[in-house]
C-alpha cells in the first residue's frame, strides 16, 4: 500500500490552517476527540481555541495497516456528559472509510446536540463521510507523527 509520512510541522500547519477556517465559520461549544488518532489534533485545537472544553470518545476499527473489524465499536462513551443543545466539533485524524465517523456521529446525534460538524486532518475519496473541515485529501495510507513507524522484517 502506498504510504505517506506526515511530519509534526506539516500536521501543526494543517491544524492551524483548519482552525483559521473554523474560526470564520463555526462557533462551537465543545470539542469531541476520537481516541486514539484524533487525540493529538483535538488537544491542539482545544489550545488554539483558548482551552475549549474537550471530551473524548473511543472507537476501535483498525487492527493493523489495512486490517479492520467488520464495523467500528464504540469502547468509551461520553458518560455523564450533557451535550444536548450544544454545538459540537468532532475531531479525528483521518476520514478513511468513514465508518468510525458514521458510528460516532450517530452516537453523538443520539445525545441531541444543537449542531455537529466534523474536522479531520486528512480525508480519503472512499470516505462515506465528507468532513466539514479537512486539509489533506489523499488515498494513500497515512502515518502520522504520533504513530509507530512500520518495521520491515527480514524474510
Amino acid at each position: 500500500m502506498d504510504t505517506v509520512y506526515l511530519e509534526w510541522g506539516k500536521v501543526d500547519e494543517a491544524i492551524w490552517t483548519m482552525c483559521d477556517a473554523i474560526k470564520r465559520d463555526y462557533d462551537f461549544d465543545v470539542i469531541v476527540g476520537i481516541s486514539r488518532g484524533g487525540l493529538v489534533p483535538a488537544v491542539r485545537i482545544s489550545h488554539i481555541f483558548d482551552d475549549k472544553r474537550l471530551l473524548l470518545v473511543e472507537a476501535k476499527y483498525y487492527k493493523d495497516i489495512g486490517i479492520r473489524d467488520d464495523r467500528p465499536k464504540i469502547t468509551m462513551h461520553l458518560k455523564g456528559e450533557d451535550i444536548s443543545g450544544k454545538r459540537i466539533l468532532l475531531v479525528d485524524d483521518v476520514a478513511d472509510t468513514g465508518e468510525t465517523l458514521i458510528a460516532i456521529k450517530e452516537y453523538i446525534e443520539g445525545l441531541s446536540p444543537k449542531e455537529l460538524r466534523v474536522a479531520v486532518i486528512a480525508s480519503k475519496s472512499i470516505s462515506q463521510v465528507k468532513p466539514d473541515y479537512t486539509v489533506f485529501n489523499t488515498d494513500r495510507w497515512i502515518i502520522f507523527p504520533w504513530e509507530k513507524m512500520p518495521v520491515e522484517k527480514k524474510k
